[in-house]
């Protein structure tokens, strides 16, 4: 506070700033208090939005694979001969055995140089040296031109009776036929082959953003160019096309280029886990032909009796994905995996058991009686440290014998051990598969060989306890009907979602889900009131300590005057 005054004149040797402290004591001590509830206020809020959020992860997140068939009625699939075929059954795949016999696995289109890539350059053998900025690799017009014929068309260049920018090349990729397929022209400028000196590398860059669903690449080590189509089956397919104009010197050249590049189809077969790869005749383009093509193929395989065709070595039929690898015959059995099913109840079981340690953590956390809120004039007369200390017992146990926390605890510990009435086996319970408390805080264990002979006796019987839906219809006095859960009969895993849900609602009203106090929540909304509340009356604090040194001073010059006169009458 800083106000004007002539304080000491007289002579009385009184302390203002001293006697204004003591005056604003009563006052401070008013704000202290009400800092204090604001800052314990703001450290609750914190503590129940760390509940809330670990509530909230362990609610709606941990525990909705638990509602999962995959989890907790695992199947698994066996080949008798992995080499023919492999499988993936579901949770919903019945327990049995079927019979695989693959005809035809699923290829990719792919087209490969039969030999080397031919020049019309015969003065150049190997891959053109490197040039300006560019890898090692065949220029175009080695592979379109005799030297005679480049050093022609280059004078024709020079002399303007060729343009530069014309097209000297031009062909269309495609990746299939049909609406759901897409083609590009890939196309080279005279400027591009004479004089930029292009190569097969460009071809290659082109092909690969021409945005269709094939890969290009060069092998220049043994001078082979080869295009991949990324997906199999015989509808996706590799097409390259020139435009038949037999006047046009673009289709002429066009043609050289891809019949040079010596491409043949690629054809791969597999039988008895052992692949063999051929290579078909020349792709060869002619002034009555215009397209050269490469088609994948489809799998073709019969399960249980029935064929199936795919363009990928995947076939799904009756909850069991197979893959395809080879031609010949195989069993698959489908039985139920119990180690699995043993391992996801072991990760539940802990899943659960860290939720609940943390909640007695806090339920149970030791107070400190003797340390509470620091003001801000004494953490100025303390250490960082000593300071984050304090506050470190200070904070400890704001939630012990929380109310709300209990009535999670007690949720939990309910709906794990409420029998499940949907149940259709004395296997109702998670005691009867061998998950049982341990201690008087809830911590629960498993009994591995206990859940194996009870799936042994009733495979279902896991699945059902934890996600059994308990919804039953009620028809209401008017006739119509409605769903409703009856909690008895419904699995722990929804009995949990369910009442930990409506605490995560109760949580959310009173503190909301972050420090924020803008949440309209309870406890924000009396903090900001705090705030409200301290803001005022810190100014009229202010205005009270004026208050006080104007008093003082106007003491201060009474008293001096009085001096001054005692001084005029005795002659000093």
């Amino acid at each position: 506070m800083s106000t004007s005054g002539i304080y000491g004149l007289s002579g009385s040797g009184i302390d203002v700033d001293s006697m204004v402290k003591v005056g604003m004591l009563t006052k401070q001590n008013q704000y202290d208090k009400m800092y204090k509830k604001q800052v314990k206020n703001e450290w609750l809020k914190e503590a129940y939005a760390d509940v809330y959020s670990q509530l909230n992860t362990f609610t709606n997140s941990t525990m909705s694979k638990y509602k999962m068939s995959y989890t907790t009625n695992a199947m698994s699939a066996t080949s008798g001969n992995s080499a023919v075929a492999t499988a993936v059954a579901n949770s919903d795949a019945v327990a049995m055995s079927h019979t695989v016999s693959v005809t035809q696995t699923a290829s990719n289109a792919y087209m490969l140089t039969d030999g080397t890539i031919t020049r019309a350059n015969t003065d150049t053998t190997s891959p053109s040296d490197t040039t300006s900025g560019k890898t090692a690799s065949i220029k175009l017009k080695d592979v379109l031109f005799s030297s005679t014929e480049q050093a022609d068309l280059k004078s024709k260049l020079e002399a303007g009776t060729l343009n530069a920018s014309d097209t000297a090349i031009s062909f269309t990729i495609a990746d299939g036929t049909g609406a759901e397929h897409t083609s590009a022209t890939v196309s080279f400028t005279y400027e591009d082959i004479l004089n930029s000196d292009e190569t097969l590398n460009d071809l290659v860059s082109k092909v690969n953003a021409a945005g269709v669903n094939v890969t290009a690449s060069y092998d220049s080590t043994n001078d082979a160019l080869s295009l991949y189509q990324k997906e199999g089956g015989k509808d996706n397919k590799i097409t390259l096309t020139v435009a038949n104009d037999a006047s046009s010197s673009v289709d002429d050249y066009s043609r050289t280029l891809l019949n040079n590049l010596n491409l043949a189809a690629v054809t791969t077969t597999s039988k008895d886990g052992t692949a063999t790869s051929s290579l078909s005749s020349k792709l060869t383009l002619s002034e009555t032909s215009d397209t050269i093509e490469a088609a994948g193929t489809n799998a073709e395989a019969v399960i249980d009796g029935r064929s199936y065709s795919s363009s990928s070595n995947k076939i799904s039929a009756a909850n069991v994905t197979y893959t395809l690898t080879s031609i010949g015959t195989t069993t698959m059995s489908v039985s139920q995996d119990t180690d699995k099913i043993v391992e996801n109840v072991k990760q539940f079981v802990e899943d659960y058991n860290k939720m609940l340690d943390s909640l007695n953590s806090k339920y149970n956390e030791k107070q400190y009686s003797d340390y509470g809120v620091l003001t801000k004039s004494q953490e100025d007369a303390m250490t960082s440290d000593q300071v984050t200390k304090w506050n470190e017992k200070a904070k400890s146990g704001l939630l012990y014998h929380n109310q709300t926390i209990a009535k999670i605890r007690s949720a939990m510990r309910e709906a794990l051990y409420t029998p499940v009435e949907s149940v259709d086996s004395s296997y109702n319970s998670m005691m009867a598969i061998g998950i049982e408390s341990t201690t008087d805080q809830g911590h629960v264990t498993l009994d591995e060989n206990k859940l194996k002979k009870a799936l042994a006796a009733d495979p279902d019987c896991v699945y059902q306890i934890f996600a059994s839906s308990g919804d039953k219809t009620v028809t209401k006095a008017d006739g119509t009907t409605t769903t409703e859960t009856d909690y008895d009969k419904e699995g722990v895993i929804n009995r949990l979602y369910d009442k930990l849900n409506d605490s995560l609602s109760t949580i959310k009203d009173y503190a909301g889900t972050s420090s924020s106090t803008s949440d309209s929540s309870t406890l924000g909304t009396l903090i900001q009131n705090l705030q409200t509340k301290m803001s005022d009356f810190k100014v009229k604090m202010d205005a009270y300590e004026e208050l006080l040194y104007k008093k003082y001073d106007a003491m201060e010059t009474a008293i001096a005057k009085l001096s001054a006169q005692y001084n005029y009458v005795s002659g000093r």
